[in-house]
């Protein structure tokens, strides 16, 4: 790890720059569970990649994305996770990679988790040759899942996945299964805040399903600690009280939230302009659009 990182180091031209090894330091990072070095590179969005020898092959950006999204997993940002799944999945192709396919797999969980998942639809602008092998490869353990997760029940949950356990255990995926497990209790807890303001943790536990008042008194400490949701528990009579968010407006702190992304927006326009510029320049975008001319075919006119 620490060859690669030097490597990287003395190679790249600018901080946002991808290289092809920047992938086999994230495999060895992962291997090694020592995920700081990866997060060193992971943490700044890519806008640049080095065409080693005048080639680079797609296989290390998607991998790169991939790899880093099981790091982000692994350290439970669950949000940035699905983004670099995401990335993978949306990559512009005429083919589908197994890269793609196990990428896919674990944006579906890391979405349950994260708790921003309604449906399964991707991106608009998802490769067409890439949503029909998601249909034909991922099969029902995973495009299903959706469905299961926002109105099924938790016995149903359960069932669903012991059905395709064996699948999950070949996909290294059972790490993630229980996660999602936890998200959907978790989510099913905060669909009844929406319903009561009071409820008993007997009758809570019937409702989700679990299997004593202990396991749900459980859960909803953990909910309350996380800031999930918001309630308070009568241990004396047994009773569950939820209250509405306590968070009060900051001025000052949202300010500098506002001022924070709008410098983030700034720069990534600014980026965006830099790449519009020398996408416009290139020989091939030029070869390409005087292709596409109406004029291109017609006889030129002399003076």
């Amino acid at each position: 790890i620490p060859i690669l990182y030097r490597a990287i180091e003395l190679l790249r031209r600018e901080p946002g720059q991808l290289l092809s090894i920047h992938s086999d330091l994230y495999q060895l990072c992962i291997l090694c569970q020592w995920f700081e070095p990866a997060l060193t590179y992971l943490d700044i969005d890519i806008i640049d990649i080095n065409r080693e020898n005048g080639k680079f092959d797609v296989k290390h950006l998607l991998l790169a994305y991939y790899y880093g999204g099981m790091i982000y997993a692994c350290i439970k940002q669950f949000d940035r996770a699905a983004n670099f799944f995401e990335n993978v999945i949306t990559v512009p192709a005429t083919a589908t990679s197994a890269i793609v396919i196990e990428a896919y797999k674990k944006y579906v969980l890391v979405k349950l988790i994260s708790g921003s998942a309604s449906n399964n639809q991707l991106p608009t602008y998802t490769s067409r040759t890439v949503q029909q092998a998601i249909k034909s490869l991922c099969g029902t353990q995973y495009t299903e899942l959706f469905n299961i997760f926002n109105n099924g029940t938790l016995t149903q949950f359960d069932e669903f996945v012991n059905h395709h356990r064996e699948q999950y255990a070949r996909d290294r995926n059972l790490g993630l299964i229980k996660q999602t497990r936890n998200a959907f209790i978790c989510n099913s807890i905060q669909q009844l805040t929406k319903t009561f303001l009071t409820v008993s943790l007997k009758d809570l536990a019937n409702r989700v399903q679990l299997q004593s008042t202990n396991e749900a008194e459980k859960y909803l400490i953990d909910m309350i600690e996380n800031g999930q949701i918001f309630a308070s528990i009568n241990k004396k009579d047994g009773m569950v009280i939820f209250h509405g968010s306590p968070e009060k407006f900051d001025a000052n702190n949202m300010l500098s939230k506002l001022q924070d992304e709008t410098e983030k927006r700034m720069l990534a326009e600014k980026q965006l302009r830099e790449l519009e510029r020398q996408i416009s320049l290139s020989k091939a975008y030029i070869q390409r659009t005087q292709q596409s001319s109406p004029y291109h075919d017609r006889p030129k006119i002399l003076n």
